[in-house]
């Protein structure tokens, strides 16, 4: 089961989400009733094998030092009415960096930003990790900033990457939403 391993409130931005970005819904993966829509884990596999990644991290002078060590699925614009959001895989950039061509990006204001550590195995973190970060939220005495509301699910290297690839269960994924006091 994933359960919050930590969580903290901290001084965020102003960046720039860089990265390839799809509108999707999360729905099953059925073979026989294919989504209509991208799949994240296909978006993934896209930013792997063409070079997405290797283009962003060669742009070093545009890469903040105080940003995670590893690779971001930005979420955003979430439509109530038919389920779809906006998904981004890519970098937080600099807030002056320039966008490459084919590639999105989005600015991101400077705020305070819920920083949850979900442990779990990677199949239990993703369905849970909303619920587990928006209870610690409220407990801790906030709200997400809904004018300003981002979900950001860090893969960073220390936590995810090394573990994953060294063939451990358990991960943690980081968790990133601007907050405000409650």
């Amino acid at each position: 089961m994933a359960n919050l391993k930590k969580i903290e409130f901290v001084d965020f931005g102003p960046y720039k989400m860089v990265g390839k970005e799809i509108r999707t819904k999360i729905e099953g993966f059925n073979p026989i009733f294919p989504s209509k829509y991208p799949t994240i884990p296909s978006l993934w596999q896209q930013c792997f094998s063409d070079g997405t990644f290797d283009k962003l991290e060669n742009m070093t002078d545009y890469c903040p030092v105080e940003t995670p060590d590893g690779y971001e699925g930005y979420i955003r614009d979430f439509n109530k009415e038919d389920g779809t959001f906006t998904y981004v895989a890519g970098f937080f950039m600099k807030a002056d960096t320039p966008v490459p061509d084919g590639y999105a990006a989005y600015d991101i204001p400077a705020c305070t930003i819920a920083k949850a550590w979900i442990e779990g195995e990677e199949h239990e973190i993703y369905p849970n990790a909303d619920q587990l970060t928006m209870e610690a939220i409220h407990q801790h005495g906030y709200e997400p900033d809904w004018q300003n509301y981002f979900k950001c699910e860090v893969y960073t290297e220390q936590r995810f990457g090394m573990p994953q690839r060294s063939g451990q269960k358990v991960l943690i994924l980081d968790i990133y939403i601007p907050v405000k006091q409650d």
